[in-house]
């Protein structure tokens, strides 16, 4: 996302050609001065949003950022906040692009389309409290629209409200039952849940509708190695690292299989790239406290289970937020 024109497409999402001008003088005819004509001066809205996407297809971010908050402030327009959104997520400005979309829902605290697009900017950012503060009530409003319940799971997984993420994809799931990244999700879900022979179920439909599919080879992986298949969980954990090496649930699960050949060294590795690949992974904490244990560094080892520990606490302390503000129902979570 380092050029700006690819991501910033997205401007022409709400982008309206310029209003045609109303109203025509003669020659000869004398232009009024005062207020009235200061108003005519002034840029349109569809003018300011026209201009600001032509400044973010030639690269002038600054330019159009400016265009658009002059739009938003000039006439409270929601399409100039989603649109600063999307510019402000391009250039990795999270806050920014969190307190545009803010105002917009501010603005339209009902539109599906204002609350779905804060939602997913949320969850690129991995803000998932403000991603289930949208979601939730979406879910609502549309019940029967399977993609809401699940980036509603996806931002539950986020969080660390796996038992409420289950609920969420099965949900979605039953909507749309051949949606892979659904499946994908909901497998990965249930495999937080340890609940690896129905999360191999549905991820080998997924599989079957996307053979190549990543996320689903290396959870697949991740639930053969949970039910002791350890030389299928090997098979697909490298065709997962063939095509994405950095992939964190399939060095997780190399990372476990070195450990039960006591190849320690092998599942440091393994386990440090994934834990480069998912800073906020628990498990991948945890496994390095024990494998740093079994290679005799202790220090390594107590660093590592104090990071674990620490992490389970932010992830409690994150879960007990979103449900202290209404976006998780029912009883505690336990990871």
């Amino acid at each position: 996302m380092k050029r700006a024109p690819a991501a910033l497409a997205l401007l022409a999402l709400a982008a309206s050609p310029a209003g045609a001008q109303t109203g025509t003088r003669g020659p000869g005819v004398a232009r009024k001065r005062g207020p009235a004509t200061a108003r005519e001066a002034a840029p349109s809205l569809d003018a300011l949003l026209a201009q600001a996407q032509a400044a973010a297809e030639g690269g002038r971010t600054e330019e159009a950022a400016r265009l658009l908050r002059t739009a938003a402030e000039r006439f409270s327009s929601v399409r100039a906040l989603l649109q600063l959104g999307h510019l402000q997520a391009a250039q990795k400005d999270a806050k920014g692009a969190l307190a545009s979309l803010a105002q917009a829902r501010a603005l339209a605290p009902n539109s599906e389309d204002v609350l779905s697009t804060y939602a997913q900017l949320a969850l690129a950012v991995r803000a998932p409290a403000p991603a289930i503060g949208a979601l939730e009530p979406l879910t609502r409003m549309c019940p029967s629209v399977g993609r809401h319940h699940y980036l509603l799971g996806v931002a539950l997984m986020q969080a660390g409200a796996i038992a409420s993420s289950v609920d969420a994809l099965r949900q979605a799931r039953a909507l749309e039952p051949d949606r892979p990244l659904t499946l994908v999700a909901l497998g990965l879900a249930l495999n937080n849940r340890k609940l690896y022979a129905e999360a191999r179920e549905v991820l080998l439909r997924a599989l079957e509708l996307e053979p190549a599919n990543v996320e689903g080879l290396a959870a697949l992986a991740e639930s053969e190695e949970g039910q002791g298949e350890l030389a299928a969980a090997e098979e697909h954990a490298r065709r997962a690292l063939d095509q994405a090496e950095a992939n964190p649930t399939a060095n997780l699960v190399m990372g476990m299989l070195r450990m039960k050949q006591e190849r320690h060294a092998d599942a440091r590795d393994a386990l440090l790239r994934a834990l480069a690949a998912d800073p906020e992974s628990p498990k991948a904490l945890y496994l390095l406290s024990l494998v740093y244990a079994r290679l005799g560094e202790e220090t390594a080892s107590e660093t590592y289970r104090a990071a674990y520990q620490k992490q389970l606490r932010v992830v409690e302390e994150r879960v007990e937020r979103i449900r202290r503000e209404g976006g998780l129902a029912g009883g505690g979570e336990r990871q």
